[in-house]
């Protein structure tokens, strides 16, 4: 924190360059907008001044300010999706005068969290009301859509956003998208706070971590400012938790359910629960939710870990797995808020969020390696055959992974928020923490060579290849667990950390600028980050065990997996004869010295930016500086064969095996300017017209630049590069949004964005890597540009113009299209991988009386997963690509009385496959991974108070 001093003071003269001298004292006209009970506070709502043209809009305790006002007679005008607007005359007595003028809206309509109208179109209300007055283009999920339909966390809460796709884990979504950005170009915030990431090679925060129930909102940022991190190429998710100043009562809501998985006929459970209220008289807010889940569930797979071989017209994996997945998953998460009101002009908070993830796998695998034998005359049609010998032997392995994994993210932060006459000012401190661990950790391998026999694989479906055994013989002995020997161990325990420190401060000064209302901001913010890995990995070896001792059974429907290793028996021997095994020291120092790294990256940031209303329109600009500053140490483990330099230690010897090391420390820093500009224009009091343009950056996953490499006795290995650039974008956006009614929306926007040095993985042959030689090398590159056009459509509407019952159905529909391009260093183009051209969602509810019903429909068109140095037929490169996914959702819920509710969900009704493959223009799409999960269902008993 000592460091770079002078980046602190560039940021802080940067902060105050745009301060000219406080203007003359002038009035206050600010208030609270709120349903008409007055005890819900409603966010979003837009007020306009109608003699100067000034507007502003509600913040989440639904109050607005608008300061700078002379002494006069004043029009407010009130206006909020949903509800009609709401004129109000007033007067500002003196120039030093603060005139507070509260306001209800809705009628006798109910309202509830935030909204005008309970359950969906309330939902629609509140969403829309934020969206319509932010200066920015956002998207809001409002506290009463979060969570509604079967989404069990964050990321799948924000797949119904439009321009957002997600990619999941274990049919689970984890990965948020923006626009078809990398989720590494996503940054994520909770009440403010950056999220780091618990994994120890990524930037992308797996949302999947926090629970949906603990929300509040979720506000999808796609057009950036220069009061926020610049360094975000997608766009950010915000995560809003329950303030007790959003109520003027208490809130008080439990929710559990029952969950039942149909892949593995497991039952699980979910409880939540959330309370809000305030105290001394309105001014100490206090408000806690928590989350908790517990499910058991799976998946099937098949996968090729290998290249398609063609021979003599027929085409076969060179390894086929089958695999089967056994999962426990607990998610627990809780937050608190404690906000006090000190007096009018000052505000406090501390705000808190814990969350908590963990899962217990067990995978099964069988690897059949067909590349290795020769390829049999007996193969015919879709049947390829291959012949085992005593020179080219069918291997095959038969290995269980014993993991439980733990990741967590925490944050914290403490600041202020001070308001009087023209100036507000704010400063806040915040800590947050992510981890992810692999305790005691277990591979196990059991393995087979067959030197005779006939051994097959059916291609005739090429997404799910089968295995045949044209040789009865061959087909017994494969089956026996006798005849697979016991082939090595891995004991792994793996840590990431990734912490951060942000101290941030803004300035604003609210000025007539030429005879129109406007402000000056400024600020400056601090990051200091640092992310580390540490791998304690040990290989082990034994005779004289086979199988049949640890041999059990699993269910699998896709192809014959059995018999299979027994995990909990394999772990309980292993770690009850650990004296038994032999430790492979060499092989042990290689892997665990290559993979480990401590890295810094602080960020030291200062802005200026203004606002004006020109009429009908608003234009934010200005521009942001943030420097930063990077440092790292990590290893160099070689293996005798390569190049190993004199100054490198010896680590590790067996048998005439060696292992060096050799530390390796960098440095490096640079600086960045980001001009923005965002104008948004009212043509009506339905139709907003949005143009705006900013720049960013994305810096390089932390694990990639780090100084590491690991390099084996045959020159080959895999290096991070510590030269990458980050990664920089020119941003452009254009959208007209119209709200027909006041209550609907339809909109329409375009974005393009042009990427320099865009990073993405490699393999190279001979070549020189941080002054290493690799004969052949896995690492990271810049490649020289990119760009990605997207087109977004947005259409939502209850249809209460239908008549009788009809009027209680709501529909929604959204669309992105994306259209990338980057050019690699070799000159081949591709998409941006991660980018699926067509993502599209469609929601229907109904609600009438007690009956909430709620369809929706999610899709995305395939994207480009990896780039594969294998060729086709015709000599072109094949890529793996992910197809195409369509997700069907279903919720029900029945309203009992007013404080009670039960709910039933559906997940995945239409049984939905994850499908990877590669594609042959003879032989269409081959399989590279398919994974089924089934469907889930959720049931049970909501109470709100």
């Amino acid at each position: 924190m000592n460091r770079s001093l002078h980046s602190a003071s560039a940021a802080s003269v940067i902060a105050v360059a745009a301060l000219a001298p406080l203007p003359a004292l002038a009035g206050v006209i600010e208030g609270r907008v709120s349903d008409q009970t007055e005890s819900v506070s409603l966010e979003g709502a837009t007020v306009r001044l109608a003699e100067t043209g000034a507007t502003t809009s509600t913040n989440r305790a639904g109050e607005y300010r608008f300061a700078n006002v002379p002494a006069g007679q004043y029009t407010l005008i009130f206006s909020y999706v949903g509800a009609e607007s709401t004129t109000v005359s007033l007067s500002v007595p003196s120039e030093d005068a603060t005139v507070r003028q509260n306001i209800s809206l809705g009628g006798d309509v109910a309202v509830i969290d935030n909204v005008l109208v309970i359950g969906q179109r309330g939902a629609l209300n509140s969403a829309l009301s934020q969206q319509k007055s932010s200066d920015k283009v956002i998207t809001v999920l409002s506290s009463d859509a979060v969570g509604q339909l079967p989404d069990e966390n964050v990321a799948e809460a924000a797949r119904r956003a439009v321009g957002v796709n997600i990619q999941n884990d274990q049919g689970e979504g984890r990965y948020v998208s923006i626009r078809g950005a990398n989720p590494n170009f996503v940054t994520t915030t909770v009440n403010g706070v950056r999220l780091p990431s618990p994994d120890s090679d990524q930037r992308q925060v797996p949302l999947d971590v926090i629970d949906s129930d603990i929300l509040s909102s979720i506000t999808i940022t796609k057009s950036l400012t220069p009061d926020v991190d610049g360094d975000s190429i997608g766009g950010n998710v915000e995560i809003t938790t329950l303030s007790g100043l959003d109520q003027k009562d208490l809130l008080f809501k439990l929710k559990a359910a029952g969950i039942y998985t149909n892949q593995v006929d497991e039952f699980g459970q979910r409880y939540s629960g959330a309370f809000a209220d305030n105290f001394l008289d309105g001014r100490l807010g206090v408000a806690g939710t928590l989350a908790y889940q517990k499910r058991k569930f799976g998946s099937e797979n098949k996968e090729n870990d290998g290249e398609w071989i063609l021979d003599e017209a027929v085409i076969y994996p060179e390894e086929l797995e089958l695999r089967d997945y056994q999962v426990t998953r607990k998610r627990f998460s809780a937050a608190l808020n404690l906000d006090f009101q000190a007096n009018d002009n000052l505000l406090l908070y501390a705000h808190g969020l814990y969350s908590d993830f963990s899962d217990q796998e067990y995978r099964s695998r069988v690897e059949n390696k067909f590349g290795d034998p020769s390829f049999s005359d007996t193969s015919s049609g879709s049947v390829a055959v291959v012949d085992a010998g005593d020179d080219d032997p069918y291997e095959v392995d038969r290995d269980v992974k014993d993991r439980y994994e733990d990741q967590l993210i925490y944050s914290f932060i403490g600041g202020f928020e001070f308001a009087k006459d023209a100036v507000s000012f704010d400063a806040s401190a915040a800590y947050s923490y992510a981890e992810e661990s692999e305790p005691d950790r277990i591979d196990a391998d059991f393995r087979a060579e067959f030197e005779g026999g006939l051994f097959g694989v059916d291609v005739s479906d090429t997404i799910l290849p089968t295995l045949v055994f044209p040789d009865a013989a061959a087909e017994a002995a494969y089956y026996d667990p006798d005849n697979y020997e016991f082939d090595g161990v891995e004991h792994t325990n793996g840590i990431a950390k990734d912490k951060e420190y942000a101290f941030q401060t803004n300035l604003r000064v609210d000025v007539d600028m030429f005879g129109a209302p406007g402000y000056v901001k400024t600020g400056a913010k601090f990051r200091l980050r640092e992310k580390s890995y540490d791998l304690d990995l040990a290989i082990y070896e034994a005779d004289d065990l086979v199988l049949t001792d640890f041999a059990t059974e699993v269910d699998y429907e896709l192809d014959r997996i059995n018999p299979v290793a027994d995990p909990a028996a394999f772990r309980d021997f292993f770690f009850s004869n650990m004296d038994s095994f032999e430790l492979d020291a060499v092989d042990t120092a290689l892997e665990s010295t290559g993979a480990n790294y401590l890295a810094n990256e602080d960020v030291y940031a200062g802005y200026v930016m203004g606002q004006r209303q020109f009429g009908g329109a608003s234009v934010v600009a200005g521009v942001r500086m943030e420097h930063t500053e990077y440092d790292a140490s990590g290893f160099n483990a070689y293996e005798p064969g390569a190049a190993v330099p004199a100054a490198a230690e010896l680590i590790a010897e067996d048998d005439g095996d060696e292992v060096y090391r050799q530390a390796v420390d960098v440095s490096r820093s640079y600086t960045d300017w980001l001009p923005s500009i965002n104008v948004r224009y009212d043509v009506t009091d339905e139709v907003v017209f949005r143009l705006g343009y900013y720049k960013t950056i994305v810096r390089p996953n932390l694990e990639a630049a780090a100084p590491r490499t690991l390099v084996d006795d045959d020159a080959e290995g895999e290096a991070g590069n510590p030269l990458l650039d980050r990664q920089k974008a020119h941003n452009f956006d254009a959208s007209l949004e119209w709200y027909p009614g006041n209550k609907s929306i339809l909109s329409a926007g375009v974005f393009y964005k042009d990427i320099s040095d865009l990073i993405t993985s490699t393999i190279n042959e001979d070549v020189t890597v941080s002054g290493i030689f690799f004969e052949e090398v896995e690492t990271y590159v810049n490649v020289p540009d990119a760009s990605l056009f997207g087109v977004e459509l947005n259409y939502q509407q209850p249809l209460d113009f239908l008549p009788g019952l009809l009027d209680g159905f709501i529909v929604g529909a959204n669309y992105t299209y994306i259209d990338s391009e980057a050019t690699l260093i070799d000159g081949r183009e591709i998409t941006i991988p991660g980018q699926s051209k067509h993502v599209a969602t469609g929601i229907l509810g109904y609600e009438k009386g007690p009956i909430d019903l709620r369809f929706a429909a999610t899709y995305r068109d395939e994207y480009l997963d990896e780039l594969s140095y294998q060729e086709d037929e015709n000599g072109v490169d094949i890529d793996r690509i992910v197809d195409d996914h369509l997700q069907i959702d279903v919720s029900a819920k029945y309203r009992l009385t007013d404080q009670f509710r039960l709910f039933a969900e559906f997940k995945n009704v239409n049984d939905e496959p994850f499908v990877a493959f590669v594609r042959s223009p003879a032989y269409g799409k081959l399989n590279s991974q398919y994974e089924q999960y089934g469907w889930s269902a959720k049931f049970g008993v909501a109470f709100k108070y």
